[in-house]
């Protein structure tokens, strides 16, 4: 099992726009990154908006210039970093992923997202795709990325991108390439990432469902003779009785805002996990019932081990505080 963790680059995760609740500064989350790698946490995931999808006036972080003045404070955590192709040329991301890999001594990786909130698109004139069309550019964004990784001189002509004889150096530490974390909820984005993933990841669900999909992942893959691991995000909230939890969950989502507004609609993970029901975090957050005392916490993602999944990407709120609660609490359950 490794245990990761989602930095509040939004602000935090509970999609509440009061200020109290609000903290996208690098100091928090280097803070936040600094005690998880003093716990133990293995990895963390920094997702990639330029404008902040919970009300666009708020601070967001920008991913790729975090990911490297964490790769400099850091030793030992991997640095997931999220990339939306549209927004820059693939070539430019593996050139800055190779560096950022060198900077932390071979512990970048990147998690390939083909976009659902389109209000940023339409803000920076990127132009807007249809849903299935977005899936078919990745898969040409991830081939130029691997192969600049991967080979001397590398060409390739998509309908989407074109480049000639491109020559990276220095490659990245990690050979062959560092990791690639794909996501999707619907065919394309499954078989995208039965096809291109390292490490396949799954928004928060009950066990049930999520070995499902684990199943069919696993059943893509072998088309192409390949064998992804597997992750799952989920928000976590642990205290030490379970009306604890409850009245804390309760608490939470009192101050969350109604909806979010922008994204596609042909979206499935906003189709499965809709932002305004009661629920909290974002990708699927509570619906896998990390909301309890630590014990219960402990065994639901044991569960969930068993099933497939390797990698856990947790939210918390509030972030510093609660991810102290989960390293003493809940991680020497997990032992």
């Amino acid at each position: 099992m490794r245990l990761g963790f989602w930095p509040s680059v939004y602000g935090n995760w509970i999609i509440s726009t009061r200020p109290e609740t609000c903290d996208a500064s690098f100091a928090s989350t280097k803070r936040a990154t600094l005690l998880a790698e003093r716990l133990g946490f293995e990895t963390l995931l920094i997702a990639e908006h330029f404008m902040n999808p919970v009300e666009p006036g708020l601070d967001q972080l920008d991913a790729w210039s975090t990911a490297s003045a964490l790769a400099a404070v850091t030793d030992k955590i991997e640095i997931i970093t999220a990339v939306k192709p549209g927004f820059r040329a693939p070539g430019v991301i593996a050139k800055m992923a190779s560096n950022i890999d060198h900077i932390s001594h071979g512990r970048m990786a990147i998690n390939l997202v083909s976009a659902w909130w389109l209000t940023e698109f339409e803000m920076l004139g990127v132009p807007i795709l249809p849903h299935d069309e977005r899936y078919a550019r990745s898969e040409e964004f991830l081939t130029i990325i691997k192969g600049s990784w991967t080979q001397e001189r590398y060409s390739f002509a998509g309908h989407y991108y074109q480049v000639k004889e491109t020559r990276l150096s220095p490659k990245p530490v990690q050979q062959p390439h560092p990791p690639i974390y794909v996501g999707g909820e619907s065919e394309p984005g499954r078989r995208l990432g039965a096809k291109m993933a390292d490490i396949f990841l799954i928004n928060d669900r009950p066990v049930g469902h999520i070995a499902d999909i684990i199943g069919h992942v696993r059943g893509l893959a072998a088309e192409y003779g390949r064998q992804p691991r597997f992750g799952m995000s989920a928000f976590v909230i642990c205290r030490d009785t379970e009306r604890e939890a409850r009245a804390e969950f309760e608490r939470l989502v009192a101050l969350r805002q109604d909806k979010l507004t922008g994204y596609d609609k042909d979206v499935v993970m906003i189709k499965t996990g809709s932002y305004e029901a009661q629920t909290l975090g974002t990708n699927g957050g509570t619906a896998a019932g990390l909301v309890g005392t630590p014990a219960q916490i402990a065994e639901r993602m044991r569960a969930f081990e068993a099933v497939g999944v390797e990698t856990f990407l947790l939210q918390f709120h509030p972030l510093v505080e609660e991810l102290e609660r989960f390293g003493q609490d809940v991680m020497p359950l997990l032992a």
